[in-house]
C-alpha cells in the first residue's frame, strides 16, 4: 500500500523534466558543491523531497530495515549516479525506478547533496571478521578504499548494515537482473559463497 502512496505523491508533484546525462549532472552538482550557499539552499531543498525517501530509507538516512541501505554520508556522485541508472532501467527496484523517473535533475541533484550531508549510524561496536577483513583487502580496498569510504562515483561501504551487505553480495555473485550490469558481478565470481557473511560481517562495522 506504501509503494502506491509513494508513486502516486512523486507523479503528483513532479513536472516533466528531460533528463541530461550522468555527465552532465555532476558537473552541475560539482559546480553548486563549490558555492557555499548554493550548496545549502540545494541541501534544503533535498530535504523537503526527501519525504519520498523517509519511508524506506529513514527520516536521517539511515534506513528503517536492515535490507535496506543507509543513504547518510555516502557519496553524493554515487547517489546521483544511481538516480540515473534506477531511471534508465540499467538497475532494477520497480519502486525506485519510478521515482527516479519522476524527479528532475535538479531534484536528484538535491536529494544527493542533502542524503551525503547526513551522519550515518556506525555500527563498529566491535572489531569485524578477521575472515571478512582478509578478503576486504583482496578484493575491495582498491575502489572502496581501506576504510570503506569509497570515492566519487564509488559507494561508501562504511555504516551499512550487515544483511543489506549480504543480500547485495549475494546478488552481486548470482548475478541477478537488478545487478547485472555492474562490475561487482565479476568480481564477486572470485569469491566463495562462504566468505560472503564474513566480508560483509567486516565492512557492516568499519567505523
Amino acid at each position: 500500500m506504501w509503494i502506491r502512496f509513494l508513486l502516486a505523491v512523486a507523479c503528483s508533484v513532479c513536472v516533466s523534466v528531460q533528463a541530461g546525462s550522468v555527465e552532465e549532472s555532476i558537473t552541475t552538482l560539482l559546480k553548486i558543491k563549490s558555492q557555499p550557499q548554493q550548496h545549502q539552499a540545494a541541501i534544503a531543498k533535498g530535504q523537503e523531497r526527501a519525504m519520498l525517501c523517509g519511508y524506506c530509507h529513514g527520516k536521517d538516512g539511515n534506513s528503517v530495515k536492515d535490507n535496506i541501505p543507509n543513504l547518510a554520508e555516502q557519496n553524493e556522485e554515487y547517489l546521483l549516479k544511481q538516480f540515473h541508472v534506477f531511471a534508465n532501467g540499467e538497475r532494477k527496484s520497480y519502486v525506485m525506478e519510478q521515482l527516479s523517473k519522476a524527479l528532475s535533475d535538479e531534484e536528484r541533484i538535491n536529494l544527493s547533496l542533502y542524503f551525503s550531508s547526513l551522519k550515518v549510524k556506525s555500527n563498529a561496536k566491535e572489531e569485524g571478521s578477521q575472515q571478512g577483513k582478509e578478503k576486504y583487502q583482496s578484493f575491495c580496498f582498491a575502489c572502496h578504499g581501506d576504510e570503506g569510504m569509497g570515492n566519487k562515483d564509488m559507494p561508501r561501504l562504511a555504516g551499512q548494515k550487515k544483511l543489506f551487505l549480504v543480500e547485495t553480495l549475494k546478488a552481486f555473485k548470482e548475478g541477478k537482473s537488478a545487478r547485472a550490469h555492474s562490475p561487482m558481478v565479476k568480481i564477486m565470481r572470485a569469491v566463495q559463497t562462504k566468505d560472503i557473511e564474513p566480508l560483509a560481517d567486516y565492512i557492516s562495522k568499519l567505523p
